[in-house]
């Protein structure tokens, strides 16, 4: 008899183990299935309405007749404004009147109806009236902060519900014997739904920024017609570019991540509409005077996304031995923003890995 029931040049059974294709050969699989889905082509056309509808605003809220209706409207305030700093004297007189007939009469002569303060009357501004240069940059920077939630919202749908789908079709188990390690095909899915998220919010922004060229030169006003220059925005359009196709592509991953653990586009849909409409529409006003907003999505996305958001918060001080409380305006740093955003992602993508690494598949 054999001293061994292991055959020379036998080879351990984790070595003849079927490993499939490598993680590349996997991500590109996964986009190639995620483009052959019939949601990411209606999704890629609400991207394109959506930047049309974007662009044909902007449009007509720069287009010559519009302006010229916003000027005539400026001068008819500026008309109304001189007229009213004529009798600025006699208002100033009976307002003081009127606040001493008050004194008089309730005894209190700490009373005061900020008279004074009509001498700092200032005139209306061309900006005022939204008179401004349309500048490709200005535009660009207005339209593209709004694209970057609704292409995010998108993003985040469809990765959710292309891993969903898999769950509910039972392709995913089946997927699983060919490619057994569960490690890697979650990680590939979660790569895929970055790199398609990426695709679809550089699309988007780049339409945004081809068609705002093309509105700032179709609006281009006359030489006879002098516009102040809008603000620029805050830091370069590319780095706001930048921004707004990390946050989309954080959303796809989110989505992805989500998809792995809800295992159902329809419930995946009910979790996200339920969270934005009980956490982020009522609890986070309703309790703590608005406290809770840094921990909140959309207002940390916010000041990522536009490097700060500004917030309304109650502060309580005590004076005296008496608290005092009202709503201040408060500042979300865009430092907070994307640390939050990145844990966010990190630590709800590494539970669905766990968790899909130990939960059966059926």
């Amino acid at each position: 008899m054999s001293k061994t029931l292991i055959t020379p040049g036998s080879r351990a059974a984790s070595e003849t183990r079927p490993h499939g294709t490598s993680f590349v050969g996997l991500v590109g699989v996964e986009l190639r299935r995620l483009w052959w889905r019939r949601l990411t082509k209606v999704v890629l056309l609400l991207v394109v309405a959506f930047t049309g509808l974007s662009l044909y605003n902007a449009y007509n809220e720069s287009s010559p007749e519009t302006i010229a209706q916003r000027i005539d409207n400026y001068q008819v305030m500026l008309k109304d404004f001189e007229r009213q700093r004529a009798e600025l004297p006699q208002m100033i007189a009976d307002c003081r009147q009127s606040e001493q007939a008050e004194r008089e009469r309730t005894g209190d002569q700490s009373i005061s109806f900020d008279c004074d303060q009509m001498q700092q009357m200032q005139p209306p501004t061309m900006e005022q009236f939204g008179l401004v240069l349309p500048l490709a940059d200005t535009i660009t920077a207005a339209l593209a902060s709004y694209a970057a939630f609704v292409h995010g919202f998108l993003a985040l749908i469809l990765m959710g519900s292309f891993i969903g789908a898999e769950f509910a079709t039972g392709s995913l188990g089946t997927w699983l014997t060919f490619k057994p390690r569960r490690v890697h095909v979650a990680l590939s899915k979660l790569a895929a739904a970055a790199a398609g998220s990426a695709l679809i919010a550089g699309a988007g922004l780049l339409l945004t920024v081809l068609g705002a060229r093309m509105v700032a030169t179709l609006n281009r006003p006359d030489a006879d017609v002098t516009l102040p220059v809008a603000d620029a925005p805050q830091g370069s359009v590319p780095q706001l570019l930048l921004r707004c196709v990390a946050f989309v592509v954080a959303a796809g991953v989110l989505g992805a991540a989500l998809g792995l653990l809800v295992r159902h586009t329809a419930g995946l849909v009910g979790l996200l509409l339920g969270y934005l409409v009980v956490v982020e529409g009522i609890a986070i006003n309703a309790f703590m005077g608005g406290r809770l907003t840094p921990w909140a999505v959309v207002p940390n996305a916010d000041a990522f996304v536009n490097k700060g958001h500004q917030y309304f918060a109650q502060v309580c001080t005590t004076v005296d031995g008496e608290a005092t409380c009202n709503h201040q305006e408060q500042t979300l740093s865009y430092t907070h923003g994307w640390v939050y955003l990145l844990v966010l992602v990190l630590g709800v993508s590494t539970a669905a890995v766990l968790v899909f690494r130990r939960r059966d598949v059926t």
